[in-house]
């Protein structure tokens, strides 16, 4: 460039090629012009009445905001180089990336609500707030993941790790999130009908063990044998031991008077007039009964709520049979039922959706499905496309501090030649 002469074409040629300089251009293009032919010059025969003064670039608090949502494509870049073409590409790669954070940002938001549902009316309100800062992360994160000039890949690596990892994290969470939203009722449901069967399952192996003989009940199992057996032995010769043999009788089953009173005695009242020492299996016949009659209720509830299982819907078994497990995870009842604890219907909806997953029941998780696969394309793609952009290499040289130099350098060169012709 002549140190005496501005090269207008150059000038123009680069001012046409700075997307941040649209505006100027825009405003160059609809100022009004007065021609004068009478005029003895070229610059005064073409007047215009420009404006000096040029329009603000700031967008306000609301513009800034919407530029975390929707991050644009010169935020992927540096300030030393840009094309038209570089920037539409770099637009369409944020428009991905802007796409994939927000799809997750509304799959999400139910998670975090039911989450803090500790917060009653409150709880909207800030589960949106965490989804919109992991959001605000995942775009800032994508933004640095560009930077890749020397010295930087590196944190570029890792900026887009994080990215990668927010997104991922998001995408295990977005089938579940839309599941809450749209089916908490069936999940509620589910809940219920496993708690249901849990507790039958467990009350049958309280019977189990409740009908396992007790100390007593063993010593006169033991006891009675032992008679039993002596008595065999003694029945051999029993011309010879019919003294000794009619004891041993009389030990297992009392005396004959005794046992005629046997027959309108309860098995509670039996196993008082019996014992270990007067009749031994009288005694361990009546402990078998009375055990059996005490947990014949216990074993009749079980069977009758069994029953009730089959024909009734799950949560209103649940309230109806088993109210104090019915209170402790749920409050209401029928259209105004609610989960006491979201985090447990967090937790539920993700046993369920990766239960129903891993077994290939995809027809039951329906649109929670095509959220989730959504979720997972865009972040795969939203990735790659970040990955490429970093290793373009005119992105590479809009980060290059010497560029920038140098068009600062020819700038300032620019404007001392303009002062002096204006001089």
């Amino acid at each position: 460039m002549s140190n005496s002469q501005i090269k207008v074409e150059e000038l123009f040629d680069w001012l046409e090629q700075q997307p941040e300089l649209a505006h100027l251009r825009e405003q160059a293009a609809s100022t009004p012009c007065e021609y004068r032919p009478t005029e003895p010059t070229p610059q005064l025969r073409l007047t215009t009445n420009a404006i000096r003064e040029l329009p603000s670039d700031d967008r306000g608090p609301i513009g800034k905001l919407w530029e975390i949502v929707w991050v644009p494509g010169r935020n992927m870049r540096g300030k030393a180089f840009s094309t038209p073409e570089l920037d539409a590409s770099l637009s369409s790669v944020a428009k991905l990336m802007c796409i994939s954070t927000l799809w997750d940002f509304v799959t999400t938001v139910p998670l975090f609500s039911y989450s803090l549902s500790l917060l009653t009316w409150a709880s909207v309100p800030a589960g949106t707030a965490l989804s919109f800062i992991l959001l605000w992360a995942s775009n800032v994160a994508g933004e640095n993941a560009t930077d890749r000039r020397p010295r930087h890949a590196a944190k570029a690596n890792m900026s887009l790790a994080a990215f990668v990892l927010l997104s991922a994290a998001k995408t295990l969470t977005s089938g579940v999130g839309v599941d809450l939203m749209i089916s908490d009722r069936a999940i509620a449901a589910e809940y219920a009908k496993n708690l249901a069967t849990l507790k039958l399952s467990d009350d049958r192996k309280d019977l189990e063990t409740r009908n396992k003989p007790d100390a007593n009940l063993r010593d006169a199992i033991r006891e009675c044998a032992e008679l039993q057996q002596q008595l065999k032995e003694l029945g051999m010769n029993r011309e010879a031991n019919n003294k000794q043999w009619t004891s041993v009788k009389v030990k297992m089953d009392g005396m004959n008077v005794d046992q005629k009173t046997d027959a309108n005695l309860s098995a509670e009242e039996l196993s008082k007039k019996y014992s270990l020492t007067k009749g031994v299996c009288r005694y361990k016949q009546a402990l078998y009964d009375l055990s059996k009659e005490k947990n014949k209720l216990y074993q009749d509830s079980i069977e009758k709520r069994a029953e009730a299982q089959k024909r009734l819907p799950p949560l209103s078994y649940l309230e109806k049979h088993e109210p104090e497990i019915f209170k402790e995870h749920f409050r209401g009842s029928g259209d105004d039922l609610e989960w006491v604890n979201g985090s447990e219907a967090v937790g539920q909806a993700f046993d369920q959706f990766y239960k129903k997953l891993m077994v290939g029941k995809f027809g039951l998780l329906g649109f929670s499905l095509f959220t989730f696969g959504i979720s997972v394309i865009l972040t795969g793609a939203a990735s790659i496309m970040l990955y490429m952009a970093g290793k373009n290499p005119q992105v590479q040289a809009s980060f290059m501090g010497e560029l920038e130099k140098e068009r600062n350098k020819r700038l300032s060169e620019y404007e001392t030649l303009a002062k002096k012709e204006e001089a």
